[in-house]
């Protein structure tokens, strides 16, 4: 199954960047990954006066291109203010646009992604029970910002949502023992 990855990993010593390394190692022959962050990917703010008629710079077409191609999609980051990087948000509305992940009907919409899977990996710092305190928003919010808002409107199988809390108390040892489960 080929597998592509986008990661929003500024710092290419963090674990989340392990994560991804790891997953080339283990996929080497059926995985691409997309570093948000590379020059080559990096995408503008997505700007328009007539969302009907909004301009797809080629690193955009180049993207879904490669979405197209692939089975899977992955997406690795940091967590931040309970959230994705604003870096992976941008990316999400530059490229899963109308036309290429959904088309509107009269009363529905048509997904056209639907032969895809998706699985979400990300790091968090911060221990657990600071974002689980009044509930599991964190986890529920990611889930049902990729699950319900992005990839059920394209039909897009769901997979899994894993976040991992603590990293900045994680012994090497433990490190390796997550990255070999993944």
């Amino acid at each position: 199954m080929k597998k592509i990855v986008f990661t929003a990993a500024p710092n290419k010593s963090s674990f989340t960047f392990d994560i991804t390394k790891n997953l080339v190692d283990k996929y080497w022959d059926d995985i691409e990954i997309i570093n948000l962050y590379d020059k080559e990917y990096k995408l503008g703010f997505l700007e328009f006066e007539d969302k009907k008629n909004i301009s797809i710079s080629n690193k955009v077409t180049k993207i879904q291109s490669k979405i197209l191609e692939s089975e899977e999609i992955i997406f690795i980051f940091p967590i931040w203010w309970w959230g994705v990087p604003a870096i992976m948000k941008n990316f999400i509305d530059n490229v899963f646009v109308s036309w290429f992940a959904f088309e509107y009907w009269k009363d529905w919409k048509k997904e056209l992604l639907s032969d895809k899977y998706w699985k979400v990996i990300a790091t968090c710092d911060a221990p657990s029970n600071i974002y689980l305190e009044n509930s599991d928003w964190t986890w529920i919010n990611l889930k049902t910002y990729f699950e319900k808002s992005i990839f059920w409107f394209c039909w897009i199988k769901s997979n899994w949502v894993l976040i991992l809390w603590d990293m900045r108390l994680k012994s090497e040892e433990e490190r390796k023992n997550i990255l070999t489960m993944i």
